[in-house]
């Protein structure tokens, strides 16, 4: 979609939804650069006008949820991609979805940050919104895994899932060192704090993989 397209007005429904998603997907190329943009910035990058930007979004917080909300559902595609290739393992589910988060870092702080943006300036809709299309996911996902491992319980896959999401979002927590630390970093006694985010989020999510299939067997 060229920039006169978007600056025009979007009157029926598919042109509303052509124009959020290319305000979303200019907010997730900001977003790769770092999370400080401005809705100007913004406004700029997608081709529309600073008060256009609030037609699809309350708050800057709004667009950036959308943003994760975005990427959430990617990630959700390379698992259930995964899961339907022929003979799939836990250890095959985890490595596509590491390869999906190599490609896109800046999924980590739009996740650890996901938690804040939504106690802040998100209203209730949008919140809903994303919650409610996350829960529907899972739930296919979560039965896509169970038949995997037929001997989990009702409810066990989506369950895994949401594991590794916490997985995901506190490990990069621990790597993400705070302003005041980062000075200290080099002292012998931080180094423990140190971690290899990719090999420890590898080991953590296959063991938690292969305690299910375990269970499943």
């Amino acid at each position: 979609m060229t920039v006169s397209q978007l600056k025009r007005r979007a009157v029926a429904p598919e042109d509303k939804t052509a124009r959020r998603d290319a305000i979303v997907r200019a907010a997730e190329e900001l977003s790769a650069r770092g999370p400080g943009f401005s809705m100007e910035q913004l406004g700029r990058r997608a081709g529309v006008a600073k008060g256009t930007l609030y037609l699809y979004f309350g708050t800057r917080e709004e667009v950036l949820l959308a943003v994760h909300e975005k990427q959430t559902h990617e990630l959700f595609d390379v698992v259930e991609r995964a899961l339907a290739a022929a003979a799939p393992t836990g250890e095959t589910v985890v490595r596509a979805g590491l390869r999906y988060l190599r490609a896109h870092p800046e999924f980590y702080p739009l996740a650890g940050n996901c938690r804040g943006m939504l106690d802040t300036n998100v209203s209730t809709e949008a919140a809903f919104a994303f919650k409610d299309g996350i829960a529907r996911r899972l739930a296919l996902l979560g039965i896509r895994i169970e038949e995997l491992y037929p001997r989990l319980r009702e409810g066990e896959g989506a369950a895994l899932l949401m594991n590794c999401y916490a997985l995901i979002v506190g490990l990069w927590q621990q790597v993400d060192v705070p302003v005041s630390l980062r000075s200290v970093m080099h002292r012998p006694e931080m180094q423990i704090f140190k971690i290899d985010l990719e090999r420890q989020l590898t080991a953590a999510l296959l063991d938690l993989w292969d305690a299910a299939a375990r269970r499943g067997a």
